[in-house]
């Protein structure tokens, strides 16, 4: 498990964390899109295996879009700690 320091380097850690994921993210949730977008543009040429490829690329996209939900959530929690670290920083307390 990572370890971030109460102190302004961990606040940049956490941030730069906080980035990380939400960008994984997005580029999850755009090359699901560009792989469905290419199946469906060479569709014929798979024949009877197109439906089935179908099928397994909106089954894996669907998980993303449910996996997305939990990775911001994250990235609120994340969010806060920063702001509690902020304080406790400007507060004179580490």
């Amino acid at each position: 498990m990572a370890k971030f320091g109460i102190n302004k380097e961990g606040v940049a850690a956490l941030r730069q964390l906080e980035k990380d994921l939400k960008s994984i993210n997005t580029e999850i949730e755009t090359s699901g899109k560009t792989l469905k977008a290419a199946v469906s543009g060479i569709g014929e040429g798979l024949g009877i295996y197109e439906e089935k490829i179908l099928e397994l690329v909106d089954s894996v996209n669907n998980t993303q879009r449910t996996g997305r939900e939990s990775v911001e959530q994250l990235t609120g929690k994340i969010s806060d700690k920063i702001t509690d670290i902020e304080e406790l920083i400007s507060a004179g307390l580490v």
